[in-house]
């Protein structure tokens, strides 16, 4: 006979989201919503005394019942809930839930508090707190996808939010030395022959592919408001004007990296490479940031 026992366990998960209080809430309380980042649910109501039940799991692997009852709700503010976790028909854990959610600057600070029962070595409290940050996680990006400006005729637009503050985020973007060695997509480097960063001011620089072939360029700076934007005209080869905006996101930086062509033309030609070569781009400006971000 298998022995029987109770680990009793509380952890606490604190996330700051570069979203509103609204936006948070709505992330949890309307089903659409929570679906893009939690299970779907079979059942969902929200409201005190209702119910959200979801069961599923891997194609070859156990099912997984999740069924939970709301016992506050103070909109905007505070979710209780009680739920219970089986695994086919064994019961690994009941907990009790509750998420805060504050309005800071930037954003939505949440803290996730979970006290539970966790039955005879089925689920482990370092485990269901692994599997909460990924969650948690998952909400974040969720929230990041929704917040997304729509591209207009022409356009490319890439989102990313840094952990690094948004002067920093802004010096990656003006300081010549800075901005070399992480402009291009991956496996480019950069020799500027003049970067006068200023409105009016030109920018000469030549790209060197990873193929062994040279890019020249040459773009005017067009837009420059401290910690905010740098826009620049791109005027050799395809014409397009290329704008980072900057968005202070409690203590991280929302950026957008809008690319808008001036000819439909040479916008269907640049897309197939210029879509990814953007990502990459913020994907190296991250890499950087990490670089010169002081560590805690």
């Amino acid at each position: 006979m298998s022995e029987h026992y109770v680990k009793h366990a509380t952890f606490v998960v604190e996330r700051t989201y570069p979203a509103s209080p609204e936006q948070v809430y709505r992330a949890w309380s309307d089903p659409d919503a929570k679906a893009k980042w939690f299970s779907k649910p079979d059942s969902f109501e929200f409201r005190v005394g209702g119910r959200e039940y979801s069961k599923g799991g891997p194609p070859d692997g156990p099912v997984f019942t999740f069924d939970a009852l709301y016992q506050e709700i103070v909109p905007e503010q505070r979710i209780v809930y009680t739920y219970s976790l089986d695994m086919d028909d064994t019961r690994m854990s009941v907990s009790i839930t509750t998420i805060e959610m504050a309005a800071v600057e930037g954003g939505t600070k949440l803290i996730f508090t979970e006290q539970g029962a966790f039955f005879d070595g089925h689920d482990t409290p370092e485990i269901r707190e692994h599997g909460t940050k990924e969650l948690l996680d998952a909400l974040g990006r969720s929230l990041e996808a929704e917040d997304e400006p729509t591209p207009g005729d022409n356009e490319l637009i890439a989102v990313r939010v840094f952990d690094a503050p948004r002067e920093l985020v802004f010096r990656a973007w003006t300081t010549p030395d800075l901005l070399a060695r992480w402009w291009g997509p991956e496996g480019f480097t950069n020799t500027f022959h003049e970067c006068d960063i200023r409105p009016d001011g030109e920018w000469r620089y030549t790209m060197h592919g990873p193929d062994g072939k040279d890019y020249p360029n040459y773009s005017v700076f067009a837009d420059i408001v401290p910690q905010e934007r740098v826009a620049l005209d791109h005027k050799s080869g395809h014409e397009f004007r290329l704008t980072g905006i900057f968005e202070e996101r409690g203590g991280r930086t929302k950026v957008t990296f809008r690319q808008k062509f001036k000819h439909a033309h040479e916008f269907e030609a640049a897309r197939p490479y210029c879509e990814p070569g953007n990502q990459q781009n913020l994907d190296r400006l991250g890499k950087l940031l990490e670089e010169l971000t002081p560590q805690a």
